[in-house]
Parts: C-alpha cells; structure tokens; sequence
C-alpha cells in the first residue's frame, strides 16, 4: 500500500523534458494559490525500458471523483480510499483498458512522443485558465534534485510523484501494490473536464483488495495488444476464468427510488451468452466495501435479472458511487462507476454508462 496518497489542486506554470535518462519523467510545475511551486513527476517510460500507456479521456463524465474536487483546498489534501476522492482504474473504471496507447518517451519528430502528448493537453489547460489536479503520492524527503531547484521548491518536499496505475504490479514493486490509490492528470478546463490516465504494459489486471494480480489478471500490453506481448510473457500462465465471465455484466440499477431508499434499491444484471449462466454464491460490492452475496439466480440467454438490495449489504449512494461485480472465485467480472442521482430521474432505473 503506498503512503501519502492524494491530491494536488494547483495552476500549470511549465514542464521540462527529461529526454535520454534512464527513468525519464516530464516534469511539471505547478503554483498553488499561495504562490507555493510544486513538482509533478510524471513517468515517461518504466523502469524496465518499455513505453508507458496512456488513456485520454475527454471530456471526462460522470465519475464520482469529480464532484469533490472544486471543494478541494489549493495544494495538496490526503485522499481517503474511497471512489469518491481517489482514483481506482479497476473499481471505480475511468476508460476502456483496450483504448490504451504506449507512446515511446522521447521522439525525433513533434507530436511523436509521450511527453509531446501530455505537454499538449497542459498548454491548453493551461492556455485556457484552467487547473490541474494530479493524483499521486507527495515527496516524503529531499532528494536534493537540480530540478527541485530550478522549480523554487527549496525543501524538496512540495512535489507529486506515482501519477500512474499504483496496482497490478509483480517482482520487486509488488510492494506498492493497493486498492483506491492509483495516480493521475485530471485537468480542470472552464468548459470541460480531461482525464490523462497512466499505466505499466508489465502490471497486471484485475487485482485482488489488496491491489495484487489474480491469478485471471492480464499484462496491460496483452489488453491493449488484443493478444500476448512475445517480449514480455506473463510470469505465470493464467487461470481460465469462468465461462460466464466477460459475459455477464452490470446493467443498470434503480439508483433512487421514490421516498426511502434503503431496501428499495435495485441492481439488473445482463447475460450475452446464449446459454443460461447461473450466479449463485456472486457477489456485488459497493463503494464502502459492503457486500450483497447472490443466493440464487438463473440469467436466461440473452436476458437479465434483478437483484433487490435490502440494505443490509450493499447500497447505491446518491451522491455516486462504485459497484463490482465478482463471481464465486473472487474474480472482478465487471465494475461500474454511476455519477450523483438525479432528483428529476427518482423512480427510475438508470442504465450505466461505460
């Protein structure tokens, strides 16, 4: 689990290249209201030399995430684990992991690279008065870096760094392994929200709570490859997952019923396959680590099914949320994320956006 996760709410001020290092990063300057300057290391190429994968979202609707951040106060705040002030590629889903690109850290042309890419989307942030909210961990000492220097940050300890995907991973990172903390670029433009997600082609997905690869989990390169990287096998041959996954899926849901919702929530589960998928002994798993187990229910072909929430496990908050949905091995067969309900949508289900 990494330590000094949260967030920082700051203006873009400039970034610097780092191009030809072993480990290069861009790294961004940021000003907080009061003038402070922050360091936003941003990773441009793994550890093992391999490129870096990025997720544009844009805009970026919906999430949980972004109803807290105009409360946020400028610099950084600790982030509690929770889908509504922290970031979590798997549970609380921000893109489709297919739609990854991996962009090499240095190029010879323009717009050719990763840094090139991300220096884009900061300058029109930037241009357009906006702000940027990166998600990571703060600097816990002085690394007496030039770059520390030549931003003004003369204690070494006002900066940001793991603004990327902080689970999945195996061998010697394994450690920084969590649920809820992983990092980010989330820019504030005035008429628009951007999301600039960053990941690993070696980390692994799904994860266990603990943020661990399953044994069902999958090489981000294999996801956005659509088969096996060569150069970079799977440590360990993985598991078959069960029949029914990938095909039984999180439909929509009853977010909030008419008078008191506790016991009147309802979540529909989808079934693409054409057979009958059984969900026995599934569960459903909500924001807060509330657990709903499915007794008994047959998903026809093609067809669907309600499970009514009584609300002694899981609930739909209306201030938005996450749910996933695990199958009897404890593998994450689907995960959704559903923005604040609406008052004019009361009694009505709502499909969930993906």
């Amino acid at each position: 689990m990494t330590n000094g996760y949260g967030v920082l709410r700051a203006d873009l001020d400039l970034w610097v290249r780092e191009d030809g290092q072993q480990t290069p990063h861009l790294q961004i300057r940021a000003l907080d209201k009061t003038g402070q300057p922050w360091r936003i290391a941003v990773n441009v190429q793994s550890d093992t030399g391999s490129e870096v994968v990025y997720w544009l979202v844009d805009p970026l609707l919906g999430h949980p995430v972004l109803a807290g951040l105009s409360a946020l106060p400028t610099g950084f705040s600790a982030a509690t684990h929770s889908p509504a002030s922290a970031l979590d590629y798997v549970r609380a889903p921000l893109f489709d992991w297919p739609a990854g690109t991996a962009l090499p850290p240095s190029g010879s042309a323009s717009a050719d690279d990763l840094q090139d890419l991300l220096a884009l989307h900061l300058q029109q942030c930037k241009n357009a008065g906006g702000e940027v909210f990166a998600f990571g961990v703060k600097f816990d000492r002085n690394l007496h870096k030039p770059i520390d220097a030549q931003f003004g940050n003369v204690d070494g300890l006002h900066g940001i760094h793991d603004i990327h995907l902080n689970q999945g991973n195996t061998g010697r990172h394994a450690g920084d392994n969590g649920a809820l903390q992983d990092g980010g670029l989330i820019l504030a433009h005035p008429d628009r929200i951007v999301g600039l997600f960053l990941g690993f082609q070696t980390q692994r997905v799904p994860t266990t709570d603990a943020g661990a690869p399953t044994p069902q989990s999958r090489p981000i390169a294999e996801l956005i490859h659509g088969q096996p990287t060569p150069a970079q096998p799977p440590a360990e041959p993985p598991v078959p997952p069960p029949a029914a996954a990938g095909t039984v899926y999180l439909e929509r849901a009853l977010l909030n019923p008419a008078g008191d919702d506790v016991g009147k929530e309802v979540v529909v589960i989808g079934n693409l396959a054409n057979a009958t998928v059984q969900l026995g002994g599934w569960q459903l798993v909500d924001k807060n680590r509330r657990v709903t187990t499915i007794a008994e229910l047959a998903l026809a072909p093609g067809g669907s099914g309600l499970i009514a929430l009584d609300g002694a496990g899981v609930q739909l908050s209306n201030a938005g949320g996450n749910l996933v949905l695990l199958d009897p091995t404890g593998h994450q067969v689907d995960a959704v994320v559903f923005p604040a309900a609406n008052k004019a949508g009361e009694g009505s289900f709502v499909r969930f956006t993906r």
